[in-house]
């Protein structure tokens, strides 16, 4: 049937590419000129194509003009004295904390758990204010602020909430007995 050494009579595979090759390394900007071709070589003419027929209702659209190739830019300028954008300084972990539990237990004042943050909000609030206050090259100081005032309300409406509680016992819890003591 066929000429091929395959078991099987399958036809042979072509024989694989060799591995891909990165290119070599581009030249850097300017490049020198060069003539585009050396001086001693001959090509062809070009032969001009057809013109293509017209069609009735058909428009021809003018050839396009060629602009030569863009200059590469030479980059970016740089203004002495000024710098392009003022260094961020690190934020406390501490104030982080402290903004986060304040603001947990103000989003969670319906469950048990508030106390805890906003205790915890105080505390690591404190504890930022003193980290930023002795290490000036450490950020955060608002967050620390807000962390402070959104612990201290947590815990001033858990107290509020406490104190109209044990009221609330004290004048409806005793009024069930009022009759009774009135008789």
């Amino acid at each position: 049937m066929s000429d091929s050494t395959n078991q099987g009579d399958h036809p042979a595979l072509p024989p694989q590419a060799p591995p891909y090759s990165p290119p070599p390394a581009a030249a850097q900007y300017p490049a020198p000129a060069q003539p585009p071709y050396p001086a001693g070589q001959q090509y062809p003419p070009q032969q001009p194509y057809p013109a293509a027929q017209q069609h009735p209702g058909q428009q021809q659209y003018p050839v396009q003009q060629q602009y030569p190739a863009a200059q590469p830019y030479p980059g970016t300028q740089q203004y002495p004295g000024v710098q392009p954008y003022a260094p961020s300084r690190p934020t406390s972990g501490l104030a982080v904390t402290s903004l986060i539990t304040g603001i947990a237990g103000i989003v969670l004042s319906w469950a048990f758990l508030p106390l805890l943050a906003s205790i915890a909000a105080v505390i690591t609030g404190h504890m930022a204010l003193k980290q930023t206050r002795t290490n000036p090259a450490l950020g955060g100081r608002g967050m620390a602020i807000a962390g402070l005032i959104l612990g201290y309300v947590g815990v001033a409406i858990l107290a509020l909430t406490l104190i109209f509680g044990i009221l609330s016992l004290f004048v409806i819890g005793s009024a069930g007995f009022v009759p009774f003591l009135l008789s």
